[in-house]
């Protein structure tokens, strides 16, 4: 949390002095610094409550998972099983130990298994007072036919290891983190880090950021049809193969369009940043 409350005020000082990043974005930043900061004030000097639980669900057939989460951590990863295991972290800081007991005891959240995937819903579903603070963690392992990511999360940081497929990851405040994997990928997030490594792309692929820096390392991308890769403010830096056939369209702050290609140019790259600086190797 630390590390994207920094990121957050590098980046309003930033855009503070830039004319050029447009007024909806500014008014992004400083509503989530704003949220933020009163979170971080009002957790101070509370008591803390937390419940555990873990579910383990067969999925052997099953190929999606979907979460939808509110604040807190989500980290998943691969393992040799046929089930799925589902471990959930529900803190929550009040004024009174019993009053975050409470709290904790009280939230509920949806899991559910269909014919092809598990949905897993940890949004709070009531409005919660100014001075609560709520966060639910997850650390999920999954077998090898789960290859479909869906993540819609608030609040938190997003971690995924050695997950092959499909990823649909969208988040408002926190980094996402995919490492060993061959997918395609569309991952989102407002304020935070895209980190990209030891991985390999296939079809089409899209990294956005609003505020933050895009860190992407591919190993194979013979079989990706596109990547596209933006932030407004915040700096990228691609590594890809020396082998590899592509054309890559750079456009980088306070620099001319530029344009660079290998090869057949079967795989179509596009770079660009709003306020920000672009490695491409």
């Amino acid at each position: 949390m630390k590390k994207i409350i920094c990121m957050i005020l590098a980046a309003s000082l930033l855009m503070s002095g830039c004319s050029s990043i447009n007024k909806v974005d500014e008014e992004k930043v400083k509503d989530i610094t704003d949220k933020v900061t009163k979170t971080l004030i009002n957790s101070t000097n509370r008591e803390k409550a937390e419940r555990n639980e873990t579910h383990t669900i067969n999925a052997d057939g099953l190929s999606t998972l979907k979460i939808n989460s509110s604040v807190g951590d989500i980290k998943i990863n691969t393992h040799e099983s046929k089930d799925a295991v589902i471990k959930l972290n529900i803190s929550a800081q009040t004024a009174s130990k019993e009053d975050s007991e409470k709290m904790v005891e009280d939230f509920t959240y949806s899991l559910e298994e269909t014919s092809d995937s598990i949905e897993l819903d940890t949004s709070f579903l009531n409005k919660l007072a100014e001075n609560i603070n709520l966060s639910v963690n997850l650390e999920i392992a999954l077998p090898g036919n789960i290859d479909n990511i869906i993540i819609s999360s608030n609040v938190g940081d997003i971690s995924i290891r050695s997950i092959n497929g499909k990823y649909e990851v969208k988040n408002n405040v926190g980094s996402i983190d995919i490492k060993n994997s061959k997918a395609s990928y569309n991952l989102r997030t407002n304020v935070g880090e895209i980190i990209v490594s030891e991985a390999a792309a296939y079809g089409n692929s899209e990294f956005t950021v609003n505020t933050g820096d895009i860190k992407i390392s591919l190993n194979d991308i013979k079989d990706a049809k596109t990547i596209k890769a933006s932030t407004d403010v915040g700096d990228i830096n691609i590594d890809i193969p020396n082998n590899s056939s592509y054309e890559a369209v750079i456009n980088e702050f306070m620099e001319k369009e530029k344009t660079i290609s290998n090869d057949d140019k079967d795989t179509k790259i596009t770079v660009r940043t709003g306020v920000g600086s672009v490695k491409f190797n």
